[in-house]
């Protein structure tokens, strides 16, 4: 009995004596954890509020360490904040929306925040404002959108950068990014409207802009002489006539290789001129332009092309510059790709706006419900009726212009380009992945975008037909004029594009029933 008392507390004595032990252990544990905490001193210094601005702007650019390619323009390596470690590469396109005035602007210690989209538009924008990049990511789209569906790649696209780049290509000479809008987009957050045209029409771009609010591409045709007077035109229309055009519109100039200007100054030079708003403006209207001097036809492909590679946005709008959207589109048509798909397929497709034309005495109409107005009083009707009805004969167009007006932007009817349609060339929204125009027939020629069409019919497009999107051409109706000379080169472009084309078309892209060309 007492052996036994002995050893229970023997045992109990133990037990004390191993708690103890831990206890210790535990402490002078924490102690030396303690010690080695306060004795570490970190290697990375702390980024001041400049520092730290322009390294979450590096998050989302690319920056280039390569030589530039051949034909391009380098730009000068971005200063550094003064103070500032973090490192700064040359080609800034994404997250810091730097024009290429801007550059000089911090290298004079100028403050390296910029104001925010919005504060800029409210006070005007010069070469030396840039817009803010969107501070986070969009909110994935729903599981059930387009978006997720057709463009799973949008969120993943790259922005190119608005860098001058000279090309040759063909016959001509392309000078990219010549003229650049003071605004850089993100390649997800808008949509570029590509057009074309010689400096005669480039008035047209201040309307254009007012509506659009977004990105615009133009490719300018300037042979010879041409070129001065672009260039003379573009910096009034920049500085004098419009602020929007400064904002949104970036010019790229091409030329003949035969016809080549004598002089041409770099972007930087083109920029520093300064334009007296107070002195005449230069004549682009009533002028007879050197490429009706030399009797040059007008390479309209090339053109569209030119501006619709350019673009810094996955999605974009090819259209005539004398064509006004209606407002409001960009924002509604990222609305509508997080709703449900119209279509039950993966076909690819495009997104078509309806076109119409208004007397010359007429505002262009900026919605649906003005417009329905002016078709029932026949002051507005469909474009080119009198022309070439077939041309823009769009499927349920009657339904279209007498249905109620929603709120919002929606698909109305999902077409195909098969007879009675096989004719129509409508314009649409896109992106860069749609096939591009073929650069040997002219605009006098006619029928030049007809071969892009075959080949959206043989891939079995779908055309996604919009409500309460349209565009109208500058005012004033279309008249059909009989032009002998042009009824000649009307002649040897079908002969080319029924000989020449259409074998090679087929051989290349196949055929399909109800297909043609």
């Amino acid at each position: 009995m007492f052996y036994q008392r002995e050893c229970r507390y023997m045992m109990v004595s133990a037990r004390i004596l191993m708690v103890r032990g831990s206890l210790l252990l535990n402490a002078v544990l924490v102690l030396y954890l303690c010690l080695s905490w306060l004795s570490y001193s970190p290697t990375h210094e702390v980024l001041s509020d400049s520092q730290l601005h322009l390294a979450l702007r590096a998050k989302d650019v690319t920056y280039s360490s390569q030589p530039p390619l051949p034909g391009e323009i380098p730009l000068p390596p971005l200063p550094k904040p003064l103070g500032a470690d973090v490192n700064v590469g040359k080609d800034v396109s994404l997250g810091g929306r730097r024009t290429l005035g801007q550059a000089n602007e911090e290298a004079a210690g100028a403050e390296p925040d910029e104001p925010p989209r919005e504060v800029q538009e409210s006070i005007g924008v010069t070469e030396h404002l840039v817009a803010e990049p969107i501070a986070t990511d969009p909110p994935d789209p729903p599981l059930d959108s387009q978006e997720r569906k057709i463009y799973p790649d949008l969120r993943d696209c790259t922005t190119k950068p608005l860098r001058p780049f000279y090309q040759q290509r063909g016959d001509y000479w392309i000078l990219e990014n010549y003229i650049p809008a003071a605004l850089s987009f993100r390649c997800d957050e808008s949509i570029t409207y590509t057009t074309h045209g010689d400096y005669t029409f480039l008035d047209n771009l201040e309307p254009l802009t007012s509506r659009w609010q977004g990105p615009v591409s133009v490719a300018v045709y300037t042979p010879g002489l041409d070129f001065n007077a672009t260039v003379q035109t573009i910096l009034y229309l920049r500085d004098c006539w419009a602020e929007g055009i400064k904002k949104y519109v970036t010019f790229h100039l091409f030329f003949d290789v035969s016809h080549t200007p004598k002089t041409i100054p770099t972007t930087e030079e083109v920029l520093r001129k300064k334009t007296d708003c107070g002195q005449e403006p230069p004549k682009w209207t009533n002028v007879t332009t050197y490429r009706q001097e030399k009797k040059l036809l007008y390479p309209v492909n090339v053109a569209r092309n030119t501006a619709r590679t350019a673009a810094q946005t996955y999605f974009v709008f090819p259209s005539d510059v004398e064509l006004y959207p209606s407002t409001n589109f960009i924002q509604e048509f990222f609305k509508m790709l997080k709703h449900p798909d119209a279509s039950n397929t993966t076909n690819p497709r495009v997104y078509v706006l309806s076109i119409f034309e208004v007397k010359e005495n007429i505002t262009a109409p900026e919605t649906k419900s003005e417009l329905q107005k002016l078709l029932a009083k026949g002051d507005a009707i469909p474009f080119h009726k009198n022309v070439c009805p077939e041309c823009h004969n769009i499927p349920m167009s009657k339904d279209w212009i007498s249905a109620p007006v929603k709120p919002g932007l929606s698909v109305f009817h999902i077409g195909k380009r098969n007879p009675p349609f096989h004719s129509w060339e409508p314009i649409y929204v896109g992106t860069n992945k749609e096939p591009l125009y073929d650069e040997r027939l002219s605009w006098e020629g006619k029928s030049d975008k007809m071969t892009q069409m075959y080949i959206l019919c043989v891939r079995d497009y779908e055309f996604h037909i919009l409500d309460n999107a349209f565009l109208v051409h500058r005012p004033g109706i279309k008249k059909l004029h009989k032009d002998t000379e042009r009824d000649k080169v009307v002649g040897k472009q079908s002969y080319t594009i029924k000989k020449k084309i259409v074998p090679e078309y087929k051989t290349l892209f196949g055929s399909r029933k109800k297909c043609y060309l």
